[in-house]
């Protein structure tokens, strides 16, 4: 990647939004009190670990359009180490972002693809989970990222469906 291809965060501090920071006793869902809105960090050189180490998809994937951006998309997509699953963290002060257009439909398509590598795609909105599959969205409902969560294939008289449960962490 040329210096000219690389992204920035810039005024994006969408993250500072969406993400629990445990250490910081920083809710989900609300601005962490360190985060300057539209700025930045303002402990950025002393930020914990888990700050320290969070980049999004939308600054590694140099194919994601800047409407992906999440101070514009209002989303944060990041990879789940483990997994390899898309998580999307919306901004909880607009829920239904993840299902406007471009963004639902790439969604889709996003879930198509990884499927074939058994991956998902799950949206997470004030901590409820819908799980994104070629044919749409399925509701998980209450969950962590850290909880697990089983599918199945469905037949309806609409053709091929999916249902999704959580599956509680152990411990």
């Amino acid at each position: 990647m040329s210096p000219a291809d690389e992204r920035a965060c810039g005024t994006c501090t969408m993250c500072c939004k969406v993400y629990r920071i445990p250490i910081l006793n920083k809710q989900e869902g609300k601005w962490c009190a360190h985060c300057a809105i539209g700025s930045g960090c303002r402990i950025y050189e002393d930020r914990p670990e888990q700050c320290r180490s969070f980049v999004c998809l939308w600054l590694q994937d140099m194919t994601m359009p800047p409407e992906w951006k999440p101070e514009i998309s209002k989303m944060v997509l990041s990879i789940y180490p483990t997994t390899g699953f898309i998580y999307v963290q919306v901004d909880p002060g607009t829920p239904f972002a993840w299902r406007k257009e471009p963004y639902f439909s790439r969604l889709k398509a996003m879930a198509e693809h990884l499927l074939k590598d058994r991956r998902h795609v799950l949206v997470f909105v004030n901590g409820n989970a819908t799980l994104i599959m070629p044919t749409g969205p399925v509701p998980i409902g209450p969950m962590s990222p850290e909880d697990g969560f089983v599918v199945r294939e469905t037949f309806t008289a609409k053709g091929k469906d999916y249902i999704a449960e959580r599956v509680a962490r152990a411990g």
